[in-house]
């Protein structure tokens, strides 16, 4: 660090370094008090996200947030000082209004302006997904929902929360007497406040750090000049271009055809710009799947990202996701659009998901086709599966009590990349991979349930590839002594997770409900509202992720070894890799390969295919069909 105010604006790297892992160690203590304090099982599974924006409301620090989340940290701070000019120390803000920069209404964030010698230096912000919102119906996720109106959710637009350290009695009051599970959620409210206000003290002691407030500024520039230049670095990799991209939702209710989405990417890398275009998208439509400002520009800063930051054996991000580094990305919306500004009254309900995930997997994958290089990755996991559900009922243990909580008991596995296989946990790509399972133990202990089945793999549901997708998990669950409501939504089971460079296609997601007498049934509605009498259990079948690259050239060994693993059978070792298996599948030790077979069965496969392409060096091929496993789709084994 350099001594002299003639020299303020020199930061040197080391410096630069240091006191940004510094800053990011606040951020990591927020998330850490908010996951050991809060009160729902939401939060437990890291279903929030913190993050710190600069006084001049841009992003400096976000480690461990759902990229989701912490892109639209800037319109928040934005709209608090645009509602709140007078903004003093000691003051909160709450803010989930979709049509001003929150993701969607079920995401309450609380903000904070942290001052330093009198002065607004930092904006602490702390977004949670909520158990209840007042939602006309006890879920927080409304995709049903013709507009606001219907959704119900109870809207705070950045309103005063908290004034010179002390609680807005009003706005608790309006949140008692609309929000279900009010106790949890004021638990929630205090962990998150609580995490803000250790912010305001850790980075206090952080700007005490510099020898003035303008040495502390010049700092933050530096930060967000390395962003800039990284991110620019990165996309002068890529071949420049333009694509024009393309993908289709399934049918929803309101949607009876389904949606056709666009995006157009065009790379400028003797500029060190990307251009993402998602204007050519429909209107507004007359359900809760439109996405916000917040979520659209998401979808694109989250996908190059992700692209640029593709490297082999990489452990940390090379383009940091600062606004320095959004700099470089250039993203056109329009108003009125379902992936863009919504109008008033339009519902944004699932704005975080369906949507959000059809458009990221697609630049995403895109950015892979249009490169020779390795790099990207392959169509994410779609769906909301029972796994993910909002269950709610009453207590007979506690006086009838009402109780609304949303589960984590499974996932759905992560798209392979460039260099690795797919995630098991995955879950979803707005999450990142980021959130956490439930403790079947402790779900049961707090709500009249019982977990029978927590994330088991899902057999053949994997995208095949050279790299392939992860495959999704099983899980099941139903009430023990009283009924229960479980609320989710489908996604991605006509139109499944797609590969890139030869790879594979996953299985979509699946729920089955098996009643107390031991009859199954497999539930088809898109948008669920199963009511499971007490022992009934819903079964979960999440979905896998594309696959990346020709299977045919995946390493037998790994192969082999996926089968020890029960991640696929033997007859998907062989139908969909082109690798003999021999032994005796019941005793795993026993198996191996058939080294002869599974080159005479390749070479066979080669044959019937329609054209190969050159990848990375070696020799891939596409075929006409694929087979996917989503045909053998059944209930999986249960036992009560």
């Amino acid at each position: 660090m350099t001594n002299t105010t003639s020299n303020v604006d020199q930061i040197d790297p080391i410096t630069l370094s240091i006191m940004a892992n510094r800053l990011d160690s606040i951020t990591r203590e927020m998330t850490n008090t908010m996951i050991r304090t809060a009160r729902s099982t939401t939060m437990a599974a890291h279903d929030f996200s913190c993050s710190i924006t600069s006084s001049d409301h841009d992003l400096i620090s976000a480690p461990g947030g759902f990229p989701v989340h912490v892109y639209g940290s800037t319109l928040i701070a934005k709209s608090m000082a645009r509602k709140h000019p007078d903004f003093r120390e000691g003051d909160a803000f709450l803010h989930n209004d979709p049509y001003d920069g929150n993701t969607h209404a079920a995401d309450h964030t609380l903000v904070v302006p942290v001052f330093y010698q009198g002065e607004h230096v930092f904006t602490a912000i702390a977004k949670a997904h909520q158990v209840d919102i007042g939602n006309s119906q006890p879920t927080t996720y409304m995709p049903r929902a013709r507009d606001v109106y219907e959704e119900g959710a109870l809207i705070f637009p950045c309103v005063k929360v908290q004034s010179n350290y002390q609680d807005v009695s009003d706005i608790i009051g309006m949140a008692r007497v609309r929000i279900r599970a009010f106790d949890t959620w004021y638990g929630d409210y205090l962990a998150s406040l609580g995490a803000l206000r250790l912010a305001e003290k850790r980075l206090q002691a952080f700007c005490a750090s510099f020898k003035s407030i303008e040495h502390l500024r010049a700092f933050i520039s530096e930060w967000l000049n390395y962003g800039e230049r990284m991110a620019a670095a990165g996309i002068a990799k890529l071949p420049a271009g333009k694509i024009d991209l393309k993908t289709k939702m399934d049918a929803f209710p309101g949607i009876p055809d389904g949606l056709d989405l666009h995006a157009s990417v065009e790379v400028k890398p003797e500029e060190g710009r990307i251009a993402v275009d998602l204007r050519d998208n429909p209107d507004c439509t007359p359900t809760g799947l439109n996405l916000t400002e917040a979520t659209s520009k998401n979808n694109a800063v989250t996908a190059i990202l992700m692209a640029l930051n593709t490297s082999e054996g990489g452990e940390a991000f090379s383009v940091p996701n600062t606004s320095g580094s959004h700099r470089r990305i250039d993203i056109l919306v329009r108003e009125n659009c379902v992936v863009g500004i919504p109008r008033h009254p339009a519902s944004c309900s699932a704005a975080t998901r369906t949507i959000t995930d059809r458009v990221t997997g697609m630049i995403l994958s895109g950015i892979a086709s249009m490169s020779k290089e390795d790099i990207g990755a392959a169509e994410p996991p779609y769906g909301c599966p029972p796994h993910e559900a909002v269950v709610s009922g009453r207590d007979p243990k506690r006086n009838g009590e009402e109780y609304i909580f949303q589960v984590f008991s499974g996932s759905s596995g992560g798209p392979a990349t460039a260099f690795s296989d797919g995630w098991l946990s995955f879950a979803t790509i707005m999450g990142a991979g980021i959130p956490h399972l439930d403790s079947s133990e402790i779900t049961e202990q707090r709500y009249p349930l019982v977990v029978w089945q927590h994330a088991t793999v899902r057999t053949d549901s994997e995208g095949a590839g050279n790299f392939r997708g992860a495959p999704g998990t099983v899980s099941s669950y139903g009430p023990a002594h009283a009924p229960a409501a479980s609320y989710y939504y489908m996604e991605g089971v006509e139109n499944r997770s797609q590969g890139i460079h030869g790879g594979g296609a996953a299985s979509g997601p699946e729920a089955w409900v098996v009643n107390a007498d031991g009859a199954y049934h497999q539930v088809k509605d898109v948008v669920a509202e199963v009511m499971l009498e007490t022992r009934d259990t819903i079964v979960s079948l999440g979905s896998g992720a594309g696959g990346y690259g020709s299977p045919l050239v995946r390493d037998p060994q790994l192969v082999l070894e996926d089968v020890i693993d029960e991640y696929i059978s033997i007859e998907r070792a062989r139908e969909a890799y082109g690798v003999a298996i021999i032994g005796d599948r019941e005793r795993w030790e026993t198996l191996s390969i058939d080294m002869a077979e599974t080159k005479a069965l390749r070479n066979a496969m080669v044959a019937d295919f329609e054209q190969t392409f050159h990848d990375a060096g070696r020799q891939a091929w596409v075929p006409a069909t694929w087979y996917t496993g989503a045909e053998r789709s059944s209930v999986p084994e249960f036992n009560k």
